[in-house]
């Protein structure tokens, strides 16, 4: 079902201009009207579920006029015939938006000519086995569209808005439902492009890659836009959520946990990583999958944003590749030091960088190298291209460059079948300022510690070294490995006069000198201590913080004590004095001293009785304190707890310590150890569950060496059998209940006092 359907023309068609007052006002309303109205009607208009990306684009033509491009790349996987029959003959809607709704435009953008053509990275061979040719292999369509728009005004905030709308059809351009790190995978593609045009015209960067790359599962992959501005403005690159089109607040699209808009891809453990410098993306994908990445790239002049693009993509991650991808390394480097993400590190005012990529290539599959946005003062010369390990020799004399960043891209196509790797690698030569370092003394030494001290530097490239120096001599050296121009690095030295250093490179580097005096104030805790009543009385003894260290004591009324105090411990109580403590030109001010003095515990053993039968076991158990340690040690067991197996008299003490030290000890004597071996033999038991005489055994007092127990009906047969003196028979065999009537019973028992009983008997089972 199509819903929604709205045929719109350029307004300036409907009235002559200047023909009556409030002709531009009225205008303005009415395409705010009638573009609203199509928005609202399209809320419900069929999503083709075929998109894997696209990205919106403008580029100035002349004074006011620009060119606006939308290019959407379709899945051919989907088999949607929307997509055969609709795609190239759709007429997107593009809006802008500026500082308020009376500045809104808009325009239906026009497919281009030979749009629709087949972008599949397969080797030519096997381009006629993709899905857009009816094969089996994943096949990618590209559709371009464009028109012009004026832009009425200067404004900071001027905004092209892709809301999925493809035209008259009523149809919408709809994510793949292959696309599997999102929920809803058929919700609309929304593209923006922001132009600032108050510092002048602005066009968007030009993309040198594909938005649809496919991997391998299980191999070092790398993707880059290829980005290059033809206005030379400086680029910075981000990871995004994805926008949903259909929402009237373009709320983010739903990822699948544990996806999210910056870590969008299941890789390897820490295989994703994103330079937001050049836009490279680094990863090892681990699973089979169609991961929608989007991208914003944003343009500076003179540090200031004159305009933003997106780019939303889909990584096609095949688990059926028979091929590695090669991979490049930078070697030979002369005037810099390259870091991670490919980034070739150059301080300003080095005459030269000079340096050589290299392919490894394990599938030696043959190698084609495109290069592009070389510098047009340096030299990159391609050697053995199109064989299975061509090399790049990249020269540029980088002495009158200014600060920044200079990208250049490398593009490396196999021709490896059936699915080609095509990876495009960013390089940036970072042109640094010089390191400055600023050293800051956070704190005090307290004439016993090392001074906090902060580092801060500003500028330079990682790895940044710090050496610090006193009297000539190397005291230390920390490396600072912070991606960005600035750093903070956390140092204590003590008192003395120093030398730092700061270097990235030989013409890097800045020094800072400090000197560090003893100052501050002893840092010292309040001091408590727990004793125990009638400990022995002795003066109270603070350790000094150095040898040599003056301790002064006082009493809460500050008045000077000739010694330090004694603590009264013949009396519970607490007391309180304080003292101060002086070193060199340092002193830790009135420092708190509190004893308190504790009484005795009074410990207790529970649960023991001085006559227990032969063999008992008795478990130990006391109050009074926290920790507890039994005696004899030799007797106690504690398999099932701590206990003592009874078989003589016996005296048990326990040691009781509380929770500040004190102790106390205790003690019980077992005197009867009573031989205890005796039976009784019940006649009658009634199994009816009610609770009372429910079950029949011999009733023993002692503890058993041996015992056995067995059952027999009138006629012979063994209904029950125990070696549990303590188990009884329920009137059942094998489950089913047993006849009212007589039963005979054989015990044979031996106590643990060596005494036997042989008992033979007989019991009625009654109801």
């Amino acid at each position: 079902m199509k819903r929604g359907r709205c045929h719109m023309v350029r307004l300036s068609h409907l009235c002559t201009t200047g023909h009556y007052p409030g002709y531009q006002s009225m205008l303005r309303y009415l395409k705010l009207v009638i573009i609203s109205f199509c928005l609202l009607l399209s809320a419900g208009r069929a999503a083709a579920s075929h998109l894997f990306g696209g990205e919106l684009l403008y580029t100035h033509q002349s004074g006011d006029l620009y060119k606006v491009t939308l290019t959407l790349y379709a899945d051919c996987g989907t088999q949607n015939p929307i997509l055969v029959t609709y795609l190239y003959t759709a007429h997107p809607l593009v809006t802008l938006a500026g500082g308020s709704l009376t500045d809104l435009d808009s325009i239906y953008l026009n497919p281009e000519p030979g749009t629709g053509d087949e972008v599949s990275p397969v080797c030519p061979a096997m381009i006629a086995q993709t899905y857009c040719n009816g094969g089996t292999l994943p096949g990618v369509r590209r559709f371009i569209f464009s028109d012009t728009i004026t832009i009425p005004s200067t404004a900071a905030n001027w905004k092209f808005q892709f809301r999925g709308y493809l035209g008259s059809g009523g149809n919408s351009a709809g994510r793949s439902s292959n696309i599997t790190n999102i929920y809803d995978g058929n919700t609309f593609v929304y593209l923006e492009a922001l132009l600032n045009n108050t510092q002048g015209p602005n066009s968007s960067p030009v993309y040198h890659t594909i938005p649809t790359p496919f991997y391998c599962i299980n191999v070092l992959q790398q993707y880059n836009h290829g980005a290059t501005d033809p206005d030379a403005d400086s680029l910075s690159f981000a990871l995004v959520p994805g926008l949903n089109g259909a929402s009237s607040s373009l709320a983010s699209v739903s990822y699948v946990y544990p996806y999210t808009p910056t870590a969008p891809m299941a890789t390897t453990p820490g295989g994703f990583s994103f330079n937001a410098i050049n836009g490279q993306m680094t990863f090892i994908p681990n699973i089979q999958q169609d991961a929608l990445i989007v991208s914003r790239v944003s343009e500076y002049h003179n540090g200031i944003l004159v305009g933003t693009s997106e780019r939303e993509m889909t990584f096609v991650v095949q688990s059926n590749c028979n091929g590695v991808p090669p991979t490049s390394q930078v070697s030979s480097i002369s005037g810099g030091v390259v870091t991670e993400g490919n980034i070739i590190n150059v301080c300003v005012g080095s005459p030269n960088v000079n340096f050589v990529i290299g392919l490894t290539n394990p599938s030696g599959d043959t190698n084609e190298i495109t290069l592009s946005g070389i510098p047009a003062s340096a030299s990159a010369i391609v050697h053995n291209n199109y064989t299975p390990q061509p090399t790049i020799n990249f020269s540029w004399a980088t002495g009158a460059l200014p600060v920044g960043h200079y990208t250049f891209y490398v593009s490396i196509k196999t021709d490896h079948c059936p699915l080609a790797s095509t990876q495009t690698i960013a390089y940036t030569i970072n042109v640094a300022a010089p390191p400055q370092l600023q050293v800051t003394q956070l704190g005090g030494t307290g004439c016993v510690h090392q001074a906090p001290l902060a580092y801060n530097i500003l500028y330079g490239f990682p790895p940044r070294t710090i050496t610090v120096l006193s009297g000539g001599s190397t005291i230390k050296t920390l490396t600072d490995t912070t991606i960005g121009d600035t750093a903070v690095v956390r140092d204590s030295l003590p008192a003395g006069t120093y030398a730092i250093v700061v270097r990235s490179d030989v013409l890097c580097q800045d020094t800072a000198y400090l000197t560090i005096i003893d100052s501050g104030k002893i840092d010292l805790a309040p001091v408590t201590e727990d004793k125990c009543i009638y400990d022995p009385s002795l003066p109270v003894y603070i350790a000094p913080v150095k040898p040599g260290a003056a301790i002064a004591w006082f009493d809460v009324a500050n008045n000077p004590l000739g010694t330090p105090p004694v603590v009264n411990t013949s009396v519970v109580g607490t007391y309180s004095w304080y003292f101060i403590e002086t070193y060199s030109v340092c002193t830790s001010g009135p420092v708190p001293y509190t004893a308190s003095v504790h009484p005795k515990p009074v410990g207790q053993i529970t649960g023991i009785q001085p006559a227990v039968c032969y063999g008992d076991d008795v478990y130990l158990q006391a109050t009074g304190g926290t920790e507890y340690v039994w005696h004899p040690e030799e007797l106690i067991k504690k398999d099932t707890g701590l206990y003592i197996e009874v078989l003589q008299p016996v005296v048990i003490t326990v040691d009781v310590q509380d929770q500040y030290g004190c102790k106390d000890t205790a003690s019980i004597a077992i005197t009867n150890v009573m031989q205890c071996c005796r039976f009784s033999y019940p006649n009658a038991f009634s199994p009816n569950k009610n609770g009372v005489n429910d079950g029949f055994r011999v009733v023993t007092y002692g503890n058993m060496r041996n015992y056995s127990l067995a059952i027999y009906n009138r006629w012979g047969q063994r209904v029950f059998f125990t070696a549990d003196p303590d188990k009884r028979w329920d009137g059942t065999f094998n489950g089913e209940p047993c006849d009212i009537g007589t039963y005979y019973y054989y015990m044979d028992a031996e106590c643990l006092t060596g005494q036997k009983e042989q008992h033979s008997g007989d019991v009625t089972l009654v109801k």
